[in-house]
């Protein structure tokens, strides 16, 4: 009876082991999704304040109130741009080999101590360290927070579509923190003065580090930390090498982010020809930044009912109509045809970028997504001398003439490669997207 209660037991303990193993996985996996889900929110909540950059519509008066000349000004925007080019894939390679935790807390610490230098920067020189810490902030942020979002939902089981929503609703946030501090700006200064506006400032720049430091690393493969060489070769390899779509999605999302840029800034002389009054700069500002925002959050549903093809022949369009109607139509037109820049830019980049990231493996997505924006920045750098030296020679609208072939171009070599590339896509399953899955 011992014997036989000896052999009982023995089995019943052991299922009771395994009954108590399961409980215990299934709770710490439960917890570890419910801390990933976390990243969500908190990704969010760290790209709204990272460009809730009040003092941007303000640059030019407080650095000239703090006696630079506007000369100086620009050389400290080249600055800037230069150092961001310099270190957009140096700081997507950090984060894909030694974790985008690690990469978003590095990057929120320049970026709050930049900002607390405008607390003593009077001089050329402090101004200047303000531009290089925030450049490298913001590089090492860029890219890895997208990653840290695509993968999150991918270990979360989200599908294509879900993803693109993230991916859309990231760009909303920002584009309604953009048009925030735009009106929080002129709020301040109705009561105070520029002192005040640069504490704000400070403040909020800490922010994006707080958050950082609650984020949850994504279990995904890290690239190897001792071949660098061999690291970056195999990432340029598979964007220009593989299969067609990926390389044409990655080239048009460098270059033709150029077709809506230039409008953002050109924008503001068309407002002025229209003798709009300055204080309403802000207000149209936060409009356009809503509406890109709110055209990259419906990018999904705009694909499934249109098809991938006939949205992305209609964003890389826009631009073109938009020069077009710039350079013929009455100066206040120019504030309705804007809105068709902030449109295509929005509902563009979201599906392009979801497209890409679709198609990238995860323990490189970080680099993948900072080749871009140095492909964007490389090419903005080429062509600002070009149209800087054409506003020189010819009138605002010659230039929108120009602008309006230069985007046509752009649909043509690369927009209309692509759409074509999609459509050979094999149709084992519906009619492919960008991203070959939908329909197109």
């Amino acid at each position: 009876m011992v014997h036989r209660g000896s052999c009982v037991s023995g089995p019943k303990n052991k299922h009771n082991e395994y009954a108590v193993m399961s409980i215990e996985e299934a709770r710490q996996s439960a917890e570890r999704g419910s801390r990933l889900r976390r990243n969500l929110l908190v990704i969010r909540l760290m790209a709204f304040f990272q460009v809730f950059l009040v003092i941007v519509p303000v640059a030019v008066p407080l650095f000239s109130d703090r006696g630079l000349t506007l000369a100086e000004i620009l050389q400290l925007q080249a600055l800037f741009g230069i150092t961001v080019v310099l270190m957009e894939i140096p700081s997507g390679y950090i984060a894909d080999v030694f974790g985008r935790r690690l990469a978003l807390v590095l990057g929120g610490v320049l970026v709050g101590v930049g900002h607390s230098l405008l607390l003593i920067g009077y001089d050329f020189f402090t101004l200047a360290i303000f531009e290089i810490a925030l450049g490298v902030g913001l590089s090492l942020i860029s890219g890895a927070d997208v990653a840290v979002l695509y993968d999150t939902q991918v270990e979360l089981g989200d599908d294509a579509q879900a993803r693109q929503k993230g991916l859309g609703s990231l760009f909303l946030l920002r584009s309604v923190s953009e048009a925030t501090a735009g009106l929080a700006a002129s709020v301040v200064l109705l009561f105070a003065t520029l002192n005040a506006l640069v504490t704000l400032q400070v403040v909020v720049g800490w922010l994006p580090l707080l958050f950082a430091l609650l984020i949850v690393e994504p279990p995904v493969e890290r690239m190897r930390a001792g071949a660098h060489l061999d690291n970056l070769t195999e990432v340029l390899r598979k964007l220009l090498k593989s299969e067609r779509v990926l390389r044409l999605t990655f080239l048009t999302m460098g270059i033709w982010s150029l077709t809506t840029y230039y409008a953002v800034w050109l924008l503001q002389q068309s407002w002025l020809d229209a003798e709009v009054e300055l204080a309403a700069f802000g207000l149209l500002w936060a409009l356009f930044s809503v509406a890109a925002g709110v055209a990259g959050w419906q990018a999904a549903n705009l694909e499934r009912h249109l098809g991938a093809a006939w949205l992305l022949t209609l964003v890389a369009l826009l631009p073109v109509l938009g020069y077009l109607g710039l350079a013929l139509a009455p100066a206040g037109w120019a504030l309705v045809i804007g809105l068709v820049f902030f449109i295509a830019r929005g509902a563009g980049f979201v599906l392009l970028q979801e497209a890409f990231n679709r198609r990238l493996e995860g323990r490189y997505r970080a680099t993948a997504n900072s080749l871009v924006s140095f492909l964007f920045r490389g090419a903005l750098v080429l062509t600002v001398p070009v149209v800087g030296a054409l506003l020189e020679l010819w009138t605002l609208r010659e230039v929108f003439a120009l602008l309006a072939l230069a985007s046509l171009a752009v649909f043509a070599l690369l927009v209309l490669p692509l759409i074509a590339a999609v459509r050979c896509l094999p149709r084992a399953v519906p009619r492919p997207s960008v991203d070959g899955v939908g329909t197109g």
